[in-house]
């Protein structure tokens, strides 16, 4: 039997596990490290001799160079499929060995798409010609539309392109199998990989790391050894360093940080960075789809392609999608502060004094654009950093006059007083005035936080009503941005909100509890009656008829809806049970996986 199963996910990258007979591989990996694989290349050549059985046979193929035109590429992704049906029935003499089919299709993504999807029952595929993609314009759109079109349980091999400062990367887009190819060519002419890129030997004054080739040789040794073996010598080392790459980029998976290790990565080639960049901007709901809604370890936003971040765009979406203000006569725009969330910071605990309770209080930050403050404990809201420099880059204003315009465009104030000092003032004087926007700024040259400041904002707020409820507004914010517009006043219907910030219950007036707020993460986890009371349609997971004891599998889900992200709070119905839990996948990786833990399941009770 062989299968190929996620096991973490971060993104559209994963940790997971390709298994045929006595092979096991834990993916991302060297494939060429883990397995034997017997490649019958081109038909258009020599006729390969067999010996023994190989893990993986990768069937007769005919490879196809990205610059030949879109016709005959397509003409030879179609032939290959009549190589691979008459391999399969000819060669049946490696029963025990996992087929890798080859996706052909060239640069043409469409194409690598069609073959990909009649091929997405196989286990493990080969990208042809991965090394021949341009980066980033060539790379990315192929492997996002191979990933698109092989879909969830079918693991993928780039051959002949694995570089260090690329394998973060290249995980984080889907890839699960690389081999050490590229490190041979480079050892052969002397290049030796680093985590920055590759630099010539005779470049070096000293050796680049701590693996024992290093120690044990200075670079003169190394070039005064012979051809044979000075391309050892390099071979093992550039061989440590893709390893240790793989080790890292698992790690920082599994901890949910391969995104900062990638931004980290990229910067060490223009090309990587604009690989980066494509992805974001061309592929979003790519990544977005395949992101969890949240992660255990704050949101590192340290350089520009953060901006792009799926966690971050998701956030600014959802504030102009799926908050509703709610509904003071006027607003008051504060700045950021270090610590999170806001309120527990001491320069907010200031604000409050000018505040007095009165206004829709909204925080203007970097890299999120605005955080409502019913929003402020929800991810990443309260779990990123960012270097501080009181310098504001143009991408950073871009981004918040972009959600200040929409803010104030789409909810209408009295009046709006800016409590924030600087560029940022002069940004909402700038915003204000083009749309038409009532604004008394309360810190003209002065620290928002100094006594005369909190002085003039209180005197300006005066005599607007103060806000009741502010707890209950903040739950019913909260829950429509987790489930969907209107969940919240379902859930707060005939419901009383019981505890202390950020720690609160919402039960029935009997006492009969319906959601806790989870602090951590600001989510809400729902009861079984809450989610019978609010019924989020959004979130939905539709299974058999059967009752689950313990996790929902992938197996077991007839449908669920395309809005689930990993680790998002869902509820499930059949025949015979109704439960809640924490999603482990995203919807469509429920619908389409025959593996895998779909659903942690929390409650569950019979129908």
């Amino acid at each position: 039997m062989s299968y190929f199963e996620s096991v973490s996910r971060d993104g559209p990258g994963r940790t997971g596990i390709l298994k045929s007979g006595e092979m096991e591989i834990d993916t991302p990996a060297l494939i060429n490290m883990e397995a034997g694989v017997l490649d019958f290349g081109s038909p258009w050549g020599e006729s390969t001799q067999v010996t023994g059985e190989p893990d993986i046979v990768v069937p007769p193929s005919k490879r196809c160079p990205p610059g030949l035109d879109r016709d005959y590429t397509k003409y030879l992704g179609l032939g290959n499929e009549d190589l691979l049906d008459n391999f399969e029935s000819q060669f049946d003499g490696y029963t025990d060995s996992l087929v890798m089919p080859v996706i052909g299709g060239g640069r043409y993504s469409g194409l690598r798409n069609e073959f990909s999807q009649k091929i997405s029952d196989y286990d493990v595929v080969l990208v042809d010609m991965a090394a021949q993609l341009y980066i980033p314009h060539e790379l990315v759109s192929i492997i996002v539309s191979i990933k698109k079109g092989v879909g969830f349980d079918t693991a993928v091999y780039a051959p002949a392109i694995a570089t260090p400062p690329l394998i973060p990367l290249l995980v984080y887009m889907g890839i699960d199998l690389v081999d050490s190819y590229r490190a041979m060519e480079c050892a052969s002419d002397n290049v030796f990989f680093t985590q920055d890129g590759n630099q010539k030997l005779d470049s070096l004054e000293e050796t680049p790391c701590q693996c024992e080739v290093c120690l044990n040789n200075t670079v003169a040794e190394i070039s005064g050894m012979s051809g044979e073996e000075t391309y050892k010598a390099i071979y093992r080392h550039n061989l440590r360093m893709l390893q240790g790459e793989l080790k890292r980029t698992r790690n920082a998976l599994r901890r949910g940080l391969l995104r900062e290790l990638v931004e980290e990565r990229v910067k060490s080639t223009p090309s990587l960075t604009a690989g980066l960049r494509k992805l974001d901007h061309e592929y979003h709901g790519y990544l977005e789809g395949r992101t969890p809604s949240f992660k255990r370890y704050s949101l590192h936003a340290n350089t520009v392609e953060s901006l792009g971040r799926p966690e971050i765009q998701r956030f600014i979406d959802r504030v102009k999608n799926r908050f509703k203000p709610p509904g003071s006569e006027v607003a008051v725009i504060l700045p950021c502060s270090a610590r999170k969330p806001y309120s527990k910071s001491k320069s907010h605990s200031v604000y409050r004094k000018g505040t007095m309770g009165r206004g829709d209080e909204v925080i203007l930050t970097s890299p999120l654009g605005l955080v409502p403050r019913e929003l402020e404990i929800v991810y990443p809201a309260q779990h990123y950093d960012i270097p501080v420099t009181g310098v504001w880059l143009e991408e950073e204003k871009k981004l918040i006059r972009n959600c200040l315009t929409h803010y104030f465009k789409e909810n209408d104030y009295r009046k709006v007083f800016v409590h924030i000092d600087g560029e940022m003032a002069a940004l909402c004087r700038d915003i204000f005035s083009e749309i038409g926007v009532t604004a008394e700024y309360t810190t003209p040259n002065k620290d928002p936080r100094s006594d005369e400041s909190i002085e003039r904002l209180k005197k300006a707020m005066e005599g607007y009503p103060k806000r009741k409820d502010r707890y209950r507004d903040m739950i019913r914010s909260i829950a429509d941005y987790q489930f969907g517009v209107g969940v919240g006043e379902k859930l707060l219907e005939d419901s009383v909100v019981k505890g202390s910030y950020p720690r609160f219950r919402v039960s029935r007036k009997n006492g009969e509890q319906l959601a806790t707020l989870v602090p951590q993460y600001g989510m809400l986890a729902l009861t079984i009656e809450g989610v019978k009371k609010t019924t989020p349609d959004k979130y939905h997971v539709e299974i058999g008829g059967f009752y689950p004891k313990g996790s929902l599998l992938s197996p077991g889900v007839i449908d669920a809806s395309r809005e689930i992200r990993p680790n998002d709070e869902v509820w499930f119905t059949g025949e015979k049970a109704i439960g809640v839990g924490r999603a482990e996948m995203s919807g469509s990786e429920m619908k389409s996986s025959d593996r895998g833990i779909a659903v942690k399941v929390r409650h569950v009770e019979e129908r």
